[in-house]
């Protein structure tokens, strides 16, 4: 039993010696191989390392990763593969932020999945971080630009419109976002705004057909033709053959000639306020064409606006100086200001009715109605001699013209009575003389000469006047008390058939032969168609609507007709009472 407790010390003193001071006594090799599992695990992969202090730092490390999610990202944008470049780039934009490269990579993978705002977003955010912001600029205009075109052409215009307004924003130099911006203003009805924003376009690119045409397109649209065509014509005169703006013009020139293919039709029918209207929006699409200035200033004197007429004719004139329409716009022009002064003298202003017919006798001084009418207007305002002058202008243009040489035998029988009143006996004779050669068929006009002949005591010449008054007019009561003075007891037959009498007859039947027109006594009573300057032959037929109207507004109108002129003479002739007589003495 005491041999066991020896034992087991024994035992334990070898335990306490084994373990001793430094319990670790193990291998080198053990120790590494536990240190390396502690740290790595079962991984074989880093125990084959070395070197462990060769190792790259964590920045370094970062890099890499950087790097190897940029080139795995342009891998697959390559490929097409826009989702996993974005999620790469993203990768690479979370290990470094501040890499504006990988903010614009990542944008151009949005931009080809279609996904514009990030593509914009992300553009902005390179921006930011970038020192050349103007390469970012355009690109996000450009995107925006793209984004809005997209929207137009899914007819969403109102976002289409915020796109384009952001891309001009960013670039307001850029024409073509302007009018993409303008054409969805168009496509929204919003056709002011539309104008306005063209309007300013123009005043930076005023060389720009395209932008004339546009324009002409909105005035077309607000019915402003006249404004349309001008702007056409702008365009047509930067580009030549600018086909769209070749197509606008013939289409405002077919609606022109159409309209006035309509107003004839309306004139002729005699709806001519209507064919006023038609005519008018024929100009107002061709207002260039002088043709439609004249047949709407016809219409407006027919309806007896004379200044719009004057107006029409004067620009006519202006659009074509030469060559056949500028004659008929002459032409037309001095038949309003006669027609206006015809309108005058039947209201009363003799005076008006002169000045209007001086200025169409300054365009036309070989028109003889022209002086016959200031004539007439001349005798109204008692100015008989000046009135004379024109009557005499007027037969040296036609001497044949009968109707002519009755006037001025009026005129010259009118003045002789004056002279007459005033003693001038001498000058009344002139007068008189003149008034038989003008019209020798009017047997008052030899009375007239016979009383001024009994005062210069040419009895024998007074004798021949009364004696052919009594061929001329056997019934002539006023010429009785001359015939007693000159033939006292003589009974009239016996007057007639003397020797006397046989000189009168010669003298009558001399100034007969020399009337350029032989028609009996009984036919000078003045018709309506008097100033015509020859009688129309009885069996003419008439003539087809359209022509005679033509005609008819090519004809000088008369101011007054003989038998006006005669009654006027007439009324002045009247005895005055003797209170009357004294009011007017009093006046003058």
């Amino acid at each position: 039993p005491q041999e066991e407790p020896g034992q087991s010390k024994v035992g334990l003193e070898m335990k306490t010696e084994t373990k001793g001071l430094f319990p670790t006594a193990v291998s080198k090799e053990h120790l590494r191989e536990r240190s390396l599992r502690q740290i790595f695990g079962s991984s074989q992969t880093l125990r084959d390392l070395k070197d462990p202090g060769g190792v790259k730092s964590p920045t370094v490390i970062v890099q890499n990763r950087i790097q190897e999610h940029c080139q795995r990202g342009k891998a697959f944008f390559s490929q097409g593969e826009w989702e996993k470049a974005v999620i790469c780039y993203s990768k690479a934009i979370n290990l470094n932020p501040q890499q504006v490269e990988f903010y614009v990579q990542k944008a151009e993978a949005f931009l080809q999945l279609c996904d514009f705002q990030s593509a914009v977003l992300n553009l902005r955010k390179a921006y930011s971080l970038s020192s050349a912001k103007e390469e970012y600029v355009e690109r996000m205009a450009f995107i925006l630009y793209l984004q809005g075109q997209c929207l137009f052409d899914q007819e969403v215009y109102g976002d289409a419109l915020e796109s384009f307004t952001r891309a001009s924003e960013l670039q307001p130099d850029n024409s073509v976002y302007r009018r993409r911006s303008i054409s969805c203003l168009a496509a929204l009805n919003r056709y002011h705004d539309c104008f306005l924003l063209v309007n300013e376009q123009l005043d930076q690119d005023s060389k720009n057909p395209d932008l004339y045409i546009l324009r002409a397109k909105l005035h077309d649209h607000f019915s402003r033709a006249t404004l349309c065509y001008q702007d056409i014509q702008e365009a047509i005169a930067l580009e030549p053959q600018h086909k769209e703006a070749q197509a606008q013009m013939q289409k405002l020139l077919k609606r022109a000639q159409k309209a006035k293919n309509q107003a004839t039709n309306k004139a002729l029918k005699g709806n001519l306020k209507d064919a006023l209207l038609k005519i008018t929006f024929a100009i107002e699409n061709s207002p260039f064409d002088a043709g439609y200035f004249i047949f709407r200033g016809t219409l407006h004197r027919r309806l007896k606006d004379f200044n719009s007429a004057v107006d029409d004719y004067i620009k006519a004139m202006e659009l074509c100086e030469e060559g056949a329409v500028a004659m008929e716009a002459q032409r037309q022009l001095l038949l309003t200001y006669n027609d206006f002064a015809v309108h005058c003298y039947t209201q009363g202003f003799f005076e008006e009715a002169v000045l209007l017919l001086n200025k169409a006798l300054k365009g036309e001084k070989k028109e003889k109605g022209l002086y016959v009418n200031r004539g007439d207007c001349l005798f109204r305002l008692g100015e008989l001699t000046f009135a004379l002058a024109d009557y005499q202008q007027a037969l040296e243009l036609n001497p044949m013209d009968f109707s002519l040489r009755r006037r001025v035998g009026m005129l010259l029988d009118e003045l002789g009575l004056q002279e007459h009143k005033q003693r001038k006996y001498q000058r009344a004779v002139y007068c008189f003389s003149g008034a038989i050669e003008s019209n020798p068929r009017l047997p008052h006009y030899y009375l007239h000469r016979a009383k001024s002949r009994l005062f210069l005591q040419d009895v024998m010449s007074a004798k021949e006047d009364v004696i052919i008054t009594l061929l001329l007019d056997p019934e002539n009561n006023a010429v009785l008390p001359v015939v007693t003075s000159l033939f006292p007891g003589q009974p009239i037959q016996d007057i007639i058939s003397s020797k006397i009498a046989e000189v009168a007859k010669t003298i009558l039947e001399r100034k007969l032969q020399a009337c350029p027109y032989s028609i009996s006594p009984d036919k000078l009573k003045w018709p309506p168609g008097a100033l015509e300057d020859e009688p129309k032959e009885p069996g003419a037929q008439s003539e087809e609507p359209k022509k005679a109207l033509q005609d008819s507004e090519n004809v000088i109108r008369p101011c007054a007709m003989e038998h006006e002129l005669y009654k006027q003479i007439a009324i002045s002739r009247r005895p005055v009472s003797k209170g009357s007589e004294a009011v007017l003495e009093e006046k003058r």
